[in-house]
């Protein structure tokens, strides 16, 4: 009997001509009035049949609810009243090298910034290289500013030339003062003279890319310091720490995750065969069904990012990310809400 009025009570909303009305706007209304007739015609089931009959025509009913309305500027305003909020940077930091962990800086809730130490791992021997490399680096660039050599090559060639030029005049004034053999040989020295002078600039070459080259290998020593600081690439806030004082680690083992609440992502589905790429850029809206402690109900603000180019072949649905402004933190990862497409 109870089945029955709601039956009747059923056909009498369905009958009204505002629900008619409403349904004329919906993509499911043949499948709707499809049921409704056959409410109608099959009055007679079973108690059995009735009752899960009524069943799916009130699914049905409710399934089409109103999500879809018309906004000012003439875009449709969509409702998705099942969205839920997730991370957009979730980040596992990772040791660089293998090593001795010296020193925890942080605990998990610490709010970090960017370039802030997190671990240091022993560094003590790579010190050591490091001082090394700096002396070594040093005495290269003083040998490459060292011109003795080719100052004193420059000396020596004057003075060799002028005693040859010497020598030619002694002859044109006294004819077989100086033999052709000693003239001979004091060009050779002038010759050798220029020549040192030659190679004393490219001994300062030389010198100059040997310099080089110790800087360059002191900067690689000190690169290998620095990966011994493990710190935050972000600003962020510490949740986990897989490592404690004394504990050895290896290259690429999780130290320290860490996250970001501002922005948030808000994650959920659409028709994706109604909708597409033209909802990026929209403005939305997150409305959260849930709040931390005795805070009143949040809304954050902000736009999609991106529709997904795959539909789901069962259920038409393709996936939406919006990114969210959250610069209180109110908005949490896992919390879910109504995400308004404006």
């Amino acid at each position: 009997m109870l089945i029955e009025n709601l039956e009747t009570g059923v056909l009498a909303l369905v009958s009204t001509p505002a629900f008619k009305t409403s349904l004329l706007s919906s993509n499911d209304t043949p499948h709707c009035f499809g049921r409704i007739n056959m409410l109608k015609t099959r009055k007679k089931l079973p108690f059995r049949q009735k009752a899960g009959h009524f069943r799916f025509a009130g699914i049905a009913i409710v399934a089409l609810a109103p999500i879809v309305a018309l906004a000012a500027d003439g875009d449709t305003v969509i409702t998705i009243p099942e969205a839920q909020l997730s991370l957009i940077q979730n980040t596992l930091i990772a040791a660089p090298m293998a090593g001795v962990v010296d020193e925890v800086m942080v605990t998990e809730g610490d709010r970090v910034t960017p370039g802030q130490n997190m671990v240091q791992l022993n560094a003590d021997q790579v010190t050591t290289e490091l001082r090394a490399a700096e002396a070594a680096s040093q005495a290269a660039q003083l040998e490459a500013g060292n011109d003795v050599d080719a100052r004193y090559a420059a000396r020596t060639l004057e003075v060799r030339q002028r005693e040859l030029q010497q020598n030619i005049e002694a002859n044109e004034g006294f004819a077989g003062a100086i033999s052709d053999t000693e003239i001979e040989k004091l060009k050779l020295v002038v010759d050798q003279s220029q020549l040192a002078i030659e190679q004393a600039k490219h001994d300062l070459q030389v010198a100059a890319a040997a310099a080089r080259e110790k800087s360059a290998a002191a900067e690689i020593v000190k690169a290998r310091l620095e990966k011994h600081s493990i710190k935050a690439p972000i600003e962020s806030q510490v949740v986990e720490i897989d490592v404690q004082p004394g504990q050895w680690v290896e290259a690429g083992k999780p130290v320290v995750r860490l996250i970001s609440l501002d922005p948030i992502r808000a994650e959920c589905f659409v028709d994706g065969r109604k909708h597409g790429d033209d909802l990026v850029g929209r403005q939305v809206e997150f409305t959260m069904a849930e709040t931390v402690g005795t805070s009143p109900t949040q809304t954050l603000v902000g736009e999609v990012v991106f529709v997904s180019p795959e539909v789901h072949p069962v259920t038409g649905q393709a996936r939406l990310w919006a990114t969210l402004k959250n610069p209180s933190n109110k908005g949490r990862a896992g919390m879910r809400g109504a995400l308004t497409i404006k």
